[in-house]
């Protein structure tokens, strides 16, 4: 067979095509030479590409590889001071990468590269730009010619370099020219004379040097030395190719590409169940390829949020250092101390801090943050969390890299705090106009809950979201306790608001204050009788498994008290009380809350009754039922617990969702008909977004339209 045996087509983009299976695999059975010009390479490519090298291979192949080398200004001093020669620099910069490796799977790929060069399958040259002004400048071409049995060629040029990312995870494009076809010819010419000029050293700006002794050398040294030690080394390359292969789709693609775009600042807006947590870990894939030296900050509101983005970096086959810096870790300071110098003394390039917003905002972590020397990227899960006036400490200038995550970025009654968030993650592009507040000028990329509900996923046939129908249920709030409440901390909430210069404490009593009121209508009184009568007509209807209640702290106890009283129910409270430790004697090696969840969605608990913990990050998608026993106008808290009600599990056509609201008793005062409007507005408007997608829209609509004629709004 040969290259015009495959069946190859003229472009390539990871949008639409699967570009190993496509193209690199099936090119590589097939070709007897492979010269490449990469920005970056990582013996990873090989784990990427291992069922065609081992073609390749066996084909008695040659490959001639260009690798760039990033050299800074201090570098180029060095050079002209005659300090270092660009030699020691490039053997010093490639030696303590080996040394450095710990991981099983970067030693292996270093040591099927070592097999490589020692059996003459592969010589590397290595090319850096010489100007000094142009410090950190990189080699930056991409091109790639490939020779068959029969001399057909096959030449590509685009935008991946050679890694397991570029070819595998990262948005790429790249033209693939033929020679058996006419007008192919002098596009591959081309690309064939410019490799043989920086080749041969002959380029203008770049220099190409051969590939450090000492490097080759230890390489050989740890290269397997038996063919059944090299076949079981290609076998566990084939396994890592698909142990690190999670797809992203294509508006995650576009999300990444417009980070990018934005100067790798900015939020993405995205709602439940869209994949926020892949998309952001696809963009430090290509940050991680990109910069040299990159410490990661992923921060999280909760500590079990922190496991989870554990869980995700293992499944898309992160080898980077990893630490956790948190209440679980005591010793979490000195082991970032030893990072922190590790990255100084170049013994260690890359490494990530798994943590949460308290931490973050914390003396001591901002205090190892100012010593770190490189570039930094802030990954903020549920960036909305760090808009309060405590947690937004954490959010440094010195990070020069921001990515913020959430379905509801902007924080309910707070334009201090979500200005704050706006601005510290706008591109530095962004061009303000006039003095009007914009919402959008720190997201870079949106997918909303209105889309995740309509849009089909390609990958499963259905929408992103299941369908749901939505029930409010309405109650008074009681006359002489908690209207009298909420009109007095109305009164205190409005005096602060006036004020154009708030200090610090005054920030932080305005925000004690909302909370104070929202609590007013969350606890209202009436809710309960309102939710026993929903319980008996779920028991009567025969629905009332998979059903979770969602509460505040102060209703929990009540709320199962009530379910108690019906001994035929199962149920279980969800709350932050539960153990997060993993234990193998009581739970089975799970944690108590993921024991708790795995009996929920086994049947062995019909009502989940849990608090705010549930608010972000936890999925729980077998609910079919979901009762609203603690809604308030916020809107980050009603978007997020709908979205996790919403989530697609197996069996699962649609979900219920009743939210028991509370209203003012009906006056005629005059006297207090503007707060009693000011509540039921605040209300409705939340109902009426929970209405607008839901399958009894029209039903809900025409009730709202009853009770804004009752209160004449």
């Amino acid at each position: 067979m040969s290259f015009q045996d495959v069946s190859l087509k003229h472009s390539y983009s990871s949008e639409s095509d699967d570009l190993l299976a496509d193209f690199y695999v099936p090119i590589l059975r097939e070709a007897i030479s492979y010269r490449r010009v990469t920005g970056y390479f990582s013996s990873s490519s090989f784990a990427a590409a291992a069922a065609g090298l081992t073609h390749f291979i066996q084909n008695n192949g040659r490959m001639q590889f260009i690798l760039n080398v990033r050299l800074s200004k201090a570098d180029y001093d060095q050079i002209e001071r005659g300090l270092q020669s660009p030699g020691q620099l490039i053997t010093n910069r490639f030696l303590e990468d080996l040394q450095t490796m710990q991981d099983d799977s970067l030693v292996n790929h270093a040591r099927v590269l070592g097999w490589l060069i020692a059996n003459k399958f592969l010589e590397i040259r290595v090319g850096y730009v010489q100007d000094k002004m142009s410090g950190g400048a990189l080699l930056h071409q991409k091109t790639g010619i490939l020779t068959d049995r029969l001399g057909n060629l096959v030449s590509f040029s685009g935008s991946n370099n050679e890694s397991a990312y570029g070819w595998m995870y990262n948005s790429e494009k790249f033209k693939v020219f033929f020679s058996w076809e006419d007008g192919n010819c002098d596009f591959i010419r081309d690309d064939i004379a410019d490799f043989e000029e920086l080749w041969n050293d002959r380029a203008s700006k770049t220099r190409v040097v051969s590939f450090p002794e000492a490097v080759k050398n230890h390489l050989i040294e740890i290269a397997p030395t038996d063919n059944d030690e090299v076949e079981r080394l290609i076998r566990f390359l084939e396994g890592q190719q698909d142990a690190v292969r999670i797809k992203l789709r294509g508006y995650q693609r576009d999300a990444i590409s417009s980070w990018f775009d934005k100067g790798c600042r900015g939020i993405f807006d995205m709602a439940t169940a869209t994949g926020k947590t892949y998309t952001a870990l696809g963009a430090l894939l290509q940050l991680l390829e990109r910069e040299e030296k990159l410490v990661t900050i992923i921060a999280c509101p909760f500590l079990h949020l922190v496991r989870q983005w554990e869980d995700s970096l293992q499944a898309m086959g992160f080898k980077t250092k990893t630490i956790e810096a948190s209440s679980s870790n005591p010793k979490w300071r000195s082991g970032l101390l030893n990072l922190i110098l590790d990255v100084s003394l170049r013994r260690l390039s890359q490494f990530i801090i798994l943590t949460t917003h308290d931490t973050l905002s914390s003396d001591n972590f901002i205090e190892l943050m100012e010593e770190i020397e490189c570039p930094i990227l802030l990954i903020a899960d549920e960036v909305h969390g760090l808009g309060a006036v405590q947690r937004s400490e954490g959010l440094l200038a010195r990070y020069q890299f921001r990515l913020g995550l959430s379905a509801t970025p902007t924080r309910y009654f707070d334009e201090v705090g979500s200005e704050k968030l706006r601005s510290y993650f706008q591109p530095l592009d962004y061009e303000w106009h006039g003095d009007t507040v914009d919402e959008d000028k720190g997201t870079v990329f949106s997918f909303p809950l209105h889309r995740a509900i309509n849009e089909v996923n390609p990958d499963t046939g259905e929408t992103f979201l299941c369908p749901y129908k939505y029930y409010p249920l309405f109650v008074e709030l009681t006359p002489e306790h908690e209207m009298k409440q909420y009109m007095g901390l109305s009164r205190q909430i409005a005096a602060l608001y006036l004020k154009k210069h708030r200090s610090k404490e005054e920030d932080l009593h305005l925000e004690s204050l909302l909370r104070k009121r929202q609590n007013v209508l969350k606890n209202a009184t009436n809710k309960y009788s309102a939710f026993k009568d929903l319980i008996e007509k779920l028991l009567q209807q025969g629905t009332i498994d998979h059903t979770l209640v969602y509460c505040s702290p102060q209703q929990r106890k009540t709320t199962q008290e009530i379910l108690h009283e019906t001994s035929a129910i199962k149920q279980h409270k969800f709350t932050c009380e539960e153990d997060a430790t993993k234990k193998q004697a009581k739970f089975g090696w799970l944690t108590e809350r993921e024991y708790i969840l795995r009996n929920f969605a086994q049947d062995h608990y019909q009502v989940l009754v849990a608090i705010r913990c549930l608010d972000e990050g936890v999925d729980v998608p077998v609910t079919k039922n979901a009762v609203l026993m603690c809604s308030s106008g916020n809107p980050r808290e009603y978007i997020q617990r709908r979205g996790r009600i919403l989530r697609r599990f197996p069996g699962k056509k649609e979900a219920t969702i009743y939210d028991i609201a509370a209203l003012p008793i009906l006056y005629d005062n005059e006297a207090t008909s503007k707060t009693q409007k000011e509540i039921v507005r605040k209300q409705l408007e939340r109902i009426k977004l929970f209405a607008k997608d839901a399958l009894n829209q029209s039903e809900v609509l025409s009730e709202i339209f009853e009770i804004e004629q009752q209160y004449r709004i």
